[in-house]
């Protein structure tokens, strides 16, 4: 007689929210497809916690997700205590994280050949980018092995070629950086950031951990994407020349649900909401720079001035400037004097002091565009609920995010950067606010090119040979999931 294999899904994320947002939105994917299959998050104690806090809802895939925290002590590794995650981080330090957990190796490789104990047992292991060491765990162990991209294809494409050729970026004698890979593609200086992509050497730790991780990557057996074969096709095919056979399949979009960590209080957001509820449709701009990033505080005081001059209705997530901790509490003089008054004095603006239910107010009838830094969880979040883009990127891969963006006519970038030498002029906010939320052709036809991205997106997942569907079942069939 024929016996049943079990089969285990191992995720194993990197600490950043986007990372974890993405690898918990798959996790419960691949619980509702493979209902006869184990699928478990692994990662340190404090990130299972806040995994297992953020899936604590009772829907059926959510429940049957399984949870494992490897032992990790950030003390070991020079950190902070109880830092398990780059939102205790400052930008720099970040690398001090990423090279802790590769040391993470023995006790995930442990974890692995407990589960292929059982000589019945089909593993595959899916990881983040950042952890793409963990290809030699399953190897050892004959385990399958697929990173899952939670960026944008094209922006991982460039990333992954920038990466390649450091420390000696192929710079033109005009200034500009074409990339052999992609001669397609012409970068400029103000699409490099964090710093360390301009000064970087071969002894630079994060150039040394970047071309690890590349290799590594090479090994993997196949690669999933946070994307939509039909929204990013450029993108796409420039990963596939990259990776020569590893196969790319797109799964996208992979997005929060609208109740995540959102509710009724005033506190958690519903204030929020009951006052989008007061506004008319479309007329609200909604503001976010994430939960890692956050702009200096001259471009602060811009920003406020152009709202002001605008006078359109707002919700801005408001974290402190550059400089300050932005984890800490944010203060009225990093505002031109007066600004939260006025704005709520005259119904015309609230401001959220750290967390804010994006993915509700994106959903909310009220918002009509998003100014945000162009991170792909947020730009996948704007076009799911058919809502344009106001391209302000701050670091890595949001600028070529923007560029994605800005091609399929859903988007107008406004200002690049967060550097001191980063310029934002109120009067170009302000008309850009007015050409992408105003009553003009070409507003209107932002508008419409939105609602199309919106239906590539659902059309995706349709029953009847949706294209993120089909990859799906085709990683899994090759994985030897199904």
């Amino acid at each position: 007689m024929a016996t049943t294999r079990t089969k285990h899904v191992v995720l194993f994320p990197f600490p950043g929210q986007g990372h974890l947002a993405g690898f918990l939105a798959i996790a419960r994917l691949l619980a509702r497809e493979l209902p006869d299959a184990a699928v478990t998050l692994v990662s340190t104690p404090c990130n299972v916690a806040a995994l297992r806090r953020s899936s604590s809802t009772v829907d059926v895939e959510q429940s049957s997700i399984g949870f494992h925290a490897l032992p990790f002590v950030p003390a070991d590794h020079g950190l902070p205590a109880g830092c398990e995650s780059i939102s205790s981080l400052p930008v720099p330090a970040f690398i001090t994280l990423f090279e802790a957990f590769e040391a993470l190796e023995p006790a995930f490789d442990d974890y692995v050949s407990g589960l292929r104990g059982d000589a019945d047992a089909d593993v595959c292991v899916v990881a983040d980018v950042s952890v793409a060491w963990t290809v030699d765990v399953a190897r050892r162990h004959g385990c399958a092995h697929a990173l899952f991209v939670t960026c944008g294809a094209f922006g991982t494409a460039i990333f992954h070629a920038l990466w390649n050729h450091m420390p000696a970026l192929p710079f033109g004698s005009d200034g500009a950086l074409r990339l052999p890979e992609h001669p397609d593609v012409e970068l400029r200086r103000s699409q490099l950031s964090p710093v360390f992509l301009l000064h970087g050497d071969r002894s630079d730790r994060w150039t040394a951990f970047y071309q690890r991780i590349i290799r590594h990557g090479y090994r993997t057996d196949a690669v999933l994407a946070n994307t939509v074969e039909e929204f990013e096709p450029t993108g796409l095919a420039m990963m596939r020349r990259a990776l020569g056979k590893v196969p790319v399949w797109p799964v996208g979009p992979l997005v929060r649900g609208g109740d995540s960590g959102a509710g009724s209080s005033e506190t958690d957001g519903g204030g929020v909401l009951r006052w989008l509820d007061s506004q008319t449709q479309s007329s609200v701009l909604y503001i976010s720079f994430g939960s890692q990033n956050t702009i200096q505080p001259n471009q602060m005081m811009e920003l406020a001035a152009a709202l002001e001059a605008t006078g359109r209705p707002f919700v801005w997530a408001v974290r402190p400037p550059v400089g300050s901790d932005i984890t800490g509490a944010f203060r009225d003089e990093w505002l031109p004097e007066g600004f939260e008054a006025r704005a709520r004095a005259g119904d015309r603006g609230l401001l959220v002091r750290g967390w804010a239910p994006q993915v509700r107010i994106l959903a909310h009838t009220a918002t009509g565009a998003f100014l945000s830094h162009c991170g792909w969880n947020s730009v996948l979040e704007s076009l799911a609920h058919g809502v344009p883009v106001i391209g302000w990127p701050l670091a890595a891969e949001q600028f070529y995010n923007v560029s994605v963006l800005t091609e399929w006519g859903v988007c107008v970038e406004v200002a690049r950067g967060n550097l001191e030498s980063s310029a934002m002029d109120r009067s170009k906010m302000a008309e850009v606010v007015e050409t992408v939320m105003g009553d003009t052709a070409e507003s209107a036809a932002m508008r419409r090119r939105v609602v199309e991205v919106q239906e590539v997106m659902r059309g995706a997942w349709a029953e009847d040979g949706g294209s993120s569907r089909t990859a799906l079942h085709e990683f899994l069939r090759a994985m030897r999931l199904q």
